[in-house]
């Protein structure tokens, strides 16, 4: 009986030990990998002049000009949402502009400005006609136009400062 007893007790021990494994105990006295010191990064930053940055932007800015207005005159005949998304981005990109030029060019590009915002309320409209959609686009193609002419930077390198 003894025997007997002793055997159920050993073939217990090694079923709870089968059962939970020595997991812990392997975790517990493993060797944990040294961690490497990283170094860290290396950041220089330059001071440009006024004017280079000025420049730099300015032709960013015109740049995302022209592509936004362009993909409103693509887009005239999608939802209003993404219509209303291109306008806001060429004003504010118009805008932009507008801060980098001297008085004489700001007033001129003012006038294009203008021009725009009254078709503003067109553009963001839900139901757009087929004959609104044409004036509109006609209005944008013209004033892509003649912006991309009388404000490209080499034709305002020269008239370029920042305004505030």
């Amino acid at each position: 009986m003894m025997k007997c007893m002793r055997l159920k007790v050993v073939i217990v021990i090694v079923l709870c030990l089968c059962i939970a494994g020595c997991a812990g105990v392997q975790r517990k006295f493993a060797r944990k990998k040294q961690q490497e010191e990283k170094t860290p990064p290396i950041i220089t930053t330059y001071d440009y002049p006024i004017e280079q940055r000025v420049e730099e932007l300015y032709k960013k800015r015109f740049l995302f000009w022209k592509s936004w207005q362009g993909e409103l005159i693509d887009r005239m005949d999608d939802t209003y949402k993404k219509r209303t998304e291109c306008y806001n981005e060429l004003m504010q990109n118009l805008l932009e502009m507008r801060k980098y030029l001297n008085d004489e060019k700001c007033k001129e590009l003012e006038g294009f400005i203008t021009e725009i915002k009254l078709v503003g309320p067109v553009v963001k409209k839900m139901d757009l006609r087929g004959s609104e959609k044409h004036r509109v686009a006609q209005v944008l193609e013209k004033t892509k136009r003649l912006i991309d002419k009388k404000f490209s930077y080499s034709k305002v390198k020269d008239s370029l400062e920042l305004r505030k």
